[in-house]
């Protein structure tokens, strides 16, 4: 299935990622990721291996967060260390993860099959880990990233071009040393380790920018949820877009450290289309990134969440609730009908514990209420595919089959039970 034509492929905007770190905030992380690089390179051992492993780390989360706030459709601009999504801080250690299992898996392919077969898995996983990244940055979730469905099915969606994908970030990944190369005769020595470390990030940057890009070009066939949809872009290259105009004002006034200006636009902007989710998502962003906002930022998302939820929006609304989590650990929707639809949500987003937080006690927080079976039964699959404790999730089946023998989750839950019996029956045979 291609790509909608509403936006042009990667390969006729490739020029445009190399102008991106030269917008102002990406020039100021690569050159502050430049200055840390030639510290490196002149202070003693070990202090220099802790600053470099700094270097790595940061060049990374900032290339994670460009990956990820350009997949969801922002193509101008707009601040990246202000976005509010999850943000990759863990993403370069669990990409570290990845690195060492490919390797760990050659080294093992070697001691059995030779040095060939290590080099053609070498070559496989080199083609995997633009995908993987993608995952990363998307999912934020290691074994989700490295599971070979989602990896094939996103390369399958992609298709052919996710080889010339590959082609291009191979090319960029050589770049910066070759660049530094043509550059180290005519540049002083002591400043060497800094042009390093600012091409290394120029260009990191540039390639996340570019897998940032594909993913979004392709979001319609991947599934994947964007802020700023194709007739949005378009519109904003054909004619002046006052919400791209709000949005380029927005940046100005973050920039310049104006925050409550830009909070003050964000809300007229919001008084104009109150039930727009773009405009409550700009403002949710800017309260959630403000220091001294918390408050403010958790009376919005408490009133937006049942909007999103009677809109069909539950990608939106579970990222909403982990917002508001972190500064409020007990909150629950105050409504029983809109814990069901953003417990499965978080369940089929794979974040398996903020499903669990969101239906505990649910039973004695709405007593007799309907979606109660529902709950029970997700709650059993919980336990089976997150906890791997089949013996509690049959006693939660037990009791949902006993206590609501006429519900529809009743049956499911007859069906799983079936299920986990002849599984086990199955494993009973095979150690016999």
């Amino acid at each position: 299935m291609p790509p909608s034509p509403a936006i042009q492929p990667y390969w006729r905007r490739f020029g445009s990622f190399f102008l991106y770190p030269l917008s102002l905030e990406p020039l100021l992380a690569c050159l502050g990721i430049g200055v840390l690089a030639g510290l490196a390179g002149g202070v003693f051992f070990p202090a220099n291996l802790v600053l470099q492993l700094v270097v790595l780390v940061a060049t990374l989360r900032y290339g994670y967060k460009v990956l990820e706030l350009t997949a969801r459709g922002h193509l101008d601009e707009a601040p990246v260390l202000l976005h509010g999504g999850h943000g990759g801080k863990y993403l370069p250690y669990k990409q570290f993860v990845v690195i060492a299992i490919g390797l760990s898996l050659s080294a093992y392919a070697a001691s059995i099959g030779g040095r060939h077969l290590a080099m053609v898995l070498l070559v496989l996983l080199g083609l995997l880990l633009p995908a993987n990244a993608m995952l990363l940055a998307l999912t934020n979730d290691l074994g989700e990233s490295i599971t070979p469905p989602r990896l094939w099915a996103l390369i399958h969606r992609i298709g052919m071009p996710y080889l010339g994908l590959c082609a291009c970030l191979l090319l960029l990944s050589s770049s910066s040393a070759v660049l530094l190369g043509w550059l180290v005769p005519v540049v002083p020595s002591a400043f060497v380790g800094a042009l390093g470390g600012f091409l290394g990030a120029y260009f990191t940057v540039v390639m996340f920018r570019l897998m940032g890009y594909a993913l979004y070009q392709y979001h319609d066939v991947l599934g994947v949820a964007v802020d700023v949809g194709f007739e949005r872009q378009t519109a904003a290259a054909v004619s002046a877009d006052p919400a791209a105009q709000r949005t380029a004002e927005t940046a100005t006034l973050i920039r310049e450290g104006r925050f409550a200006d830009a909070i003050a636009l964000a809300r007229s902007e919001l008084a104009e289309r109150p039930g727009d989710t773009t405009a409550n998502l700009r403002l949710h962003r800017l309260l959630c990134a403000v220091p001294g906002e918390e408050r403010t930022m958790l009376a919005h998302a408490t009133e937006w969440l049942p909007a999103l939820l009677r809109g069909g929006k539950e990608r939106v609304a579970i990222d909403v609730v982990e917002a508001i989590w972190r500064h409020e650990p007990d909150y629950s929707p105050a409504l029983g009908f809109f814990v069901l639809p953003l417990a499965q949500t978080f369940f089929d987003a794979r974040r398996y514990d903020a499903a669990a937080r969101l239906i505990k006690g649910f039973d004695r927080r709405f007593p007799g209420h309907a979606d109660t079976p529902a709950v029970y039964l997700l709650g059993a699959r919980l336990l089976i595919e997150h906890r791997r404790d089949e013996t509690q999730a049959r006693r939660v089946l037990a009791a949902l089959r006993e206590h609501y023998p006429e519900s529809a989750a009743a049956a499911e839950a007859a069906r799983l039970g079936e299920l986990l019996d002849r599984l086990a029956a199955a494993n009973a045979a095979g150690a016999g």
